[in-house]
């Protein structure tokens, strides 16, 4: 009688070893041969290894060398090679903007404004921006950014009677497959203006998300804050009221431009005494500051996106970002709209950034190629509030990665990441994926055609 049991015992161990782990069934994608740039705190030195997603979008393991024999996937990618890191984040995008790209070339901030919004966006709809939105969310994933924080339009003052703006784009952003913060445009105060109006039409929106159907690349909603732009204070104690309320954050564009620099850093005591400078705080551009905004900034945890390509386009002025971050402040990178920026690439708005400090600072040490991709990642992950799902590869969080094809980077004699940051560009990237899923290979979109929403969209711009 020992005996059997001791056989059956046996026999059991084995099959339970022979069981891979995770269990048959239970794995969407295994990626081979491939040296990964986790930009885990705990990783920072690349792997050479493999990557194995689960069935729910998610990194179930990262592991050196080659994987057990015995772990199966639905889907097996060989990487030969190729160099893998996390899919890039902007964290402050206007993906509307990809249908108006190469306007007033030589105006700043103000005029620039002029031209796209009061001679352009105006005149379309809210289907046009459907179809603009969705051209800017897949020009955004053939450059290898697989989230962002999209400020949608919403409308001018006639234009706009209720939500159908923000729920046209809402639509474009959720079919994308890109993952997203939807920034809510919310109303511009005026004196006759009241918060309860303002709360009525964002809540309506918001009844409107939840009846949508489930999906895991809708993050949240913010708003897009609009004190700057805004002569009355009113405009900061709504969109601070409303953020309580309905527990939302707010990225404001703040001190960008170089003119008008003492009205622009005047509305900050708005922002601070009404109680919009918070740890959900996001300042885009965030420039042209003073001591007392930075400690201030700091003081409360907010945090601020660094948009190097569309400063430079503008003639905005380098955000000073060693300082911002020595005093605490939390930093991610946006690569702006293409309508300022022109280009959604995440190359070469670090490379733009990179360059732009080591020039403000004439010291080359002041800020790394490894930092300025962590900023592009994880720092623009923690701005919007995901470093839990997004960011890093890491068990537990979206398998969302960029797989690069490292022939064109050269032979790494000292820092793979300098090669990495220094030399990759768009043409580099092999594949892009979002949970798992393969969204484009080799520039083409997998699931949809871009030639034909960008025809549609120059469609809708004809005069």
């Amino acid at each position: 009688m020992e005996r059997s049991f001791a056989f059956l015992r046996a026999i059991l161990c084995l099959a339970l070893f022979l069981l891979p782990l995770p269990a048959l069934g239970a794995n969407k994608l295994i990626v081979t041969h491939v040296k990964i740039f986790a930009m885990a705190d705990s990783q920072k030195t690349p792997i050479d290894g493999y990557i194995l997603v689960a069935d729910d979008g998610t990194i179930a393991q990262i592991h050196a060398g080659d994987p057990p024999l015995a772990l199966m996937a639905s889907q097996t990618y060989d990487g030969q090679g190729a160099w893998v890191i996390p899919g890039f984040i902007s964290a402050h995008s206007h993906l509307w903007q990809a249908a108006y790209r190469g306007l007033a070339a030589n105006q700043t901030l103000p005029g620039w404004i002029d031209d796209l919004y009061g001679r352009h966006a105006l005149h379309n709809s809210p289907d046009d921006f459907y179809w603009f939105s969705l051209y800017g969310c897949y020009d955004h994933l053939q450059h290898g950014i697989t989230a962002a924080y999209n400020f949608n339009y919403g409308g001018t003052g006639w234009q706009n009677k209720g939500n159908a703006f923000d729920e046209s784009e809402f639509r474009a952003e959720s079919e994308s497959g890109l993952r997203f913060v939807h920034g809510y445009q919310p109303d511009s105060m005026k004196p006759d203006s009241t918060v309860d109006a303002a709360r009525q039409r964002l809540k309506s929106f918001l009844d409107w998300t939840v009846a949508q159907p489930h999906n895991t690349a809708f993050l949240s909603v913010m708003i897009n804050g609009s004190t700057a732009f805004n002569n009355t204070v009113q405009q900061a104690v709504m969109e601070a009221a409303l953020g309580k309320q309905f527990h939302l954050g707010n990225e404001t564009h703040f001190v960008e431009a170089p003119e008008n620099q003492g009205e622009q850093r005047s509305k900050f005591r708005w922002m601070l005494d009404s109680g919009l400078v918070n740890d959900q705080l996001i300042f885009g551009h965030f420039i042209h500051t003073d001591e007392f905004i930075l400690a201030e900034t700091a003081k409360a945890h907010a945090s601020m996106s660094w948009n190097p390509l569309s400063n430079g386009r503008l003639a905005s002025g380098v955000a000073d970002i060693p300082k911002y971050l020595r005093l605490g402040i939390r930093v991610g990178m946006g690569v702006d709209g293409e309508a300022s920026a022109d280009l959604a690439d995440p190359f070469e708005n670090m490379r733009t950034g990179l360059y732009a400090i080591h020039d403000k600072y004439e010291d080359a040490t002041v800020m790394s190629p490894y930092q300025v991709l962590w900023l592009h990642t994880m720092g623009s992950a923690d701005v919007l509030g995901v470093k839990d799902k997004l960011g890093s590869l890491e068990p537990g969080k979206f398998a969302d990665f960029v797989v690069i094809d490292p022939a064109r980077l050269g032979r790494v004699l000292e820092d793979p990441y300098s090669n990495l940051v220094l030399v990759a560009a768009e043409p580099d990237i092999e594949r892009v994926y979002v949970g798992g899923e393969l969204m484009v290979d080799h520039d083409k979109l997998v699931h949809h055609d871009i030639d034909q929403v960008r025809d549609e969209v120059n469609r809708r711009l004809a005069p």
